[in-house]
């Protein structure tokens, strides 16, 4: 069992006069992994989840949150229980004994036996000057597994585990295929006996043939160990094949959870609707959902819901500041309306929640021009109000509000604000 609550991992970069920001890779982020389980960790390339992997093994140090290794379920219980109902005391307790964040050296050195990677490219990720043995056996040797010689015997015996002859043994990983480069990488990972497998697109380098062969050798060395799997992925083919349970991740943050056959065959979260989308299916007509715009930009990312600029459903309080409205409307008066409104009309912002329109006193025409382009141009669902005020048509906005994990009936959880229990999206936005 692994759990991790509130993980954030923002990596500092130097910018103009020696300031220093931070690009917010990993933002709050939860996640659990039972005994003998496959998890999946699905998302776009930048969403963060290698981030997620490394930082659960701690081959990079969280900024934030808490990561329980090896915790029994009842302990587990107590903690969340505990967390729920800010006993301080009572979360200290149980991280002091299951927290990797609080292990000292000596204990995250025997950890490690316990907790494994698979890299993406298998060969940057093996030593070309080293033997296979010898790379097998790194691991058994630097967290004390085993002695030097039963290292070698075991080396052995995990090359035949992973399909592999014992006389490669003496190889070098320039003399191997992907495909055979990649069960080295296993067979290295598997070397200590751990619990926890974190595989980071494990197949993605890969041939598709050669995919689907490391595919039934990681099910079946899963089966055999019963070794609990984080599967980070951006196939969905793969998790489908694989995982029991799916996080979908998007630009840091997780937007939805659940069982496999529930989060694929029927998304909740738009971002997932449109992820699944993608995804041709025999037999089946599919409807693609093209998203606009790109994602966002994770030194500045977008307030409140992460997937709010590009979201097709998006609606008032789902987090556009005048900024964004301001350059759409700048847009719409100097391009599509340019010939309503003319050259004299100038766009400028009040803060985060206010904007002005120069130039204009005719309240009522940018009335009817929100709402004729609010379906086009969804940033204009964020007006909440538009009034005169010293000759100048001003526009206030919606406060924010940011989602969290709400759940549903069938038992997954979803970062949309469209699944708050107590407030109801609009009809015609749903």
């Amino acid at each position: 069992m692994i759990a991790a609550y509130g993980l954030s991992k923002f990596f500092p970069i130097r910018g103009a006069l020696r300031s220093t920001i931070s690009l917010k890779a990993v933002d709050d982020v939860g996640l659990k992994i039972q005994n003998e389980q496959v998890v999946g960790l699905v998302g776009e390339s930048g969403s963060g989840k290698s981030t997620v992997g490394r930082c659960l093994i701690r081959l990079l140090n969280p900024t934030d949150g808490e990561i329980l290794f090896d915790i029994p379920d009842s302990e587990l219980v107590e903690y969340e229980r505990a967390r729920a109902d800010v006993e301080t005391k009572r979360v200290d307790a149980i991280a002091d004994r299951f927290s990797l964040l609080r292990a000292s050296s000596a204990e995250l050195q025997s950890l490690r036996r316990l907790a494994n990677i698979v890299f993406q490219d298998p060969y940057s990720s093996l030593n070309p000057r080293m033997r296979l043995a010898d790379i097998i056996s790194e691991p058994m040797l630097s967290t004390r597994f085993c002695s030097r010689a039963e290292a070698a015997i075991r080396s052995r015996e995990l090359l035949r585990e992973v399909g592999l002859p014992e006389f490669f043994e003496d190889r070098y990983p320039h003399e191997l295929s992907g495909g055979q480069r990649q069960r080295v990488a296993i067979a290295r990972a598997i070397s200590t006996n751990p619990k926890l497998l974190i595989l980071d697109e494990p197949t993605s380098a890969l041939d598709v043939s050669v995919q689907a062969q490391i595919l039934n050798l990681l099910r079946g060395l899963q089966e055999k160990h019963g070794i609990s799997m984080l599967l980070i992925t951006h196939n969905i083919a793969v998790v489908a094949y694989l995982a029991e349970y799916v996080y979908v991740m998007y630009a840091g943050k997780i937007m939805e959870w659940g069982e496999k056959q529930k989060v694929l065959r029927d998304p909740q979260h738009p971002y997932t609707k449109a992820l699944m989308s993608s995804v041709p299916v025999i037999g089946e007509t599919m409807t693609r959902t093209i998203l606009r715009g790109d994602p966002p930009n994770l030194v500045n990312p977008p307030i409140a819901c992460r997937f709010h600029p590009r979201c097709p459903v998006a609606f008032d309080v789902c987090g556009w500041t005048a900024e964004e409205v301001a350059e759409d409307l700048e847009y719409l008066l100097g391009g599509k309306y340019y010939g309503t409104f003319g050259d004299g009309v100038r766009v400028t912002t009040e803060g985060e929640r206010t904007l002005t329109i120069q130039g204009t006193a005719d309240a009522q025409r940018i009335r009817e021009l929100a709402g004729l382009e609010n379906q086009e141009v969804r940033s204009l669902k964020s007006v909440q109000a538009i009034d005169v005020s010293d000759g100048a048509t001003v526009l206030r906005l919606y406060e924010p509000v940011e989602p969290e994990m709400y759940p549903t009936p069938d038992g997954r959880q979803v970062k949309c604000l469209l699944f708050r229990p107590e407030v109801s999206a609009p009809a015609a936005d749903s």
